[in-house]
């Protein structure tokens, strides 16, 4: 019974996190360039005879114990017109590489503006990387939009000022929002598309539907508990009455 509980609430555990990773793509329904996350889980039959052997995945697993990860959905989500010049959205593989504190992060959110020193930033104030490695300047006091071509190069007033780097990346983690960190794994061949933005990668109908799957899930495994605990109270005091 002990074991059973145990079991019991490695599973709601789970399921806890699994919620919490469908809320987190609920908040971002709404944000630019935001990947997905989706959480997976599986039953490591390890018996505890064997939980300590050389080839034992999960070495120090009781019997029975779950293990769950998280991992990003990369796919592209809707890209939409907005007719604003400093909106990019990519179109295919890659992402933005934007200067975060001295550390290089990446995003698919192209809602950029410029700041008061006439470089081009994210929505969060970071300044976007060119092909240079260096942050790219508009220049102060522009007077006109500047065009930017589907390989990422910007003009102004017919003058190229820079280039959007544009990397693919693995070992992809979210750091927040639409704000990636990872490895790089070479340049990107996706074309760039002024005056548009690429919409989240979560359907919220989809969403929902898991979230309430979790809940349901994990209310009956409370009952489990429950449940468990009631028999495990039932044989004590049975005991004592012998």
């Amino acid at each position: 019974m002990y074991k059973g509980i145990y079991v019991a609430m490695t599973g709601s555990t789970l399921k806890m996190m699994e919620l919490d990773n469908v809320t987190n793509n609920l908040a971002n329904v709404s944000t630019n360039g935001y990947k997905k996350t989706s959480f997976s889980s599986r039953l490591y039959p390890i018996t505890e005879a064997l939980a300590q052997a050389n080839d034992a995945k999960c070495p120090d697993a009781r019997a029975m114990a779950f293990t769950g990860k998280f991992s990003i959905d990369p796919s592209q989500g809707v890209i939409q017109t907005t007719g604003n010049p400093l909106d990019v959205a990519i179109s295919g593989e890659g992402f933005f590489v934007v200067d975060v504190k001295g550390e290089r992060n990446f995003t698919r959110n192209g809602a950029f503006g410029i700041d008061k020193d006439g470089f081009l930033v994210t929505h969060g104030g970071y300044k976007v990387i060119g092909t240079d490695d260096k942050p790219i300047s508009l220049g102060k006091g522009l007077k006109t939009a500047p065009n930017i071509a589907t390989d990422g190069s910007i003009s102004v007033e017919g003058s190229t000022v820079g280039t959007l780097k544009m990397v693919k990346i693995t070992d992809i983690k979210n750091m927040s929002e639409a704000l990636y960190s990872g490895t790089v794994a070479g340049p990107a061949k996706g074309d760039v598309r002024q005056g548009s933005l690429e919409r989240s990668n979560a359907n919220p109908l989809r969403e929902l539907v898991a979230m309430i799957a979790a809940q349901r899930d994990f209310q009956t495994i409370q009952q489990m508990m429950r449940t468990f605990d009631q028999l495990s109270y039932e044989a004590v005091t049975q005991i004592a009455k012998v």
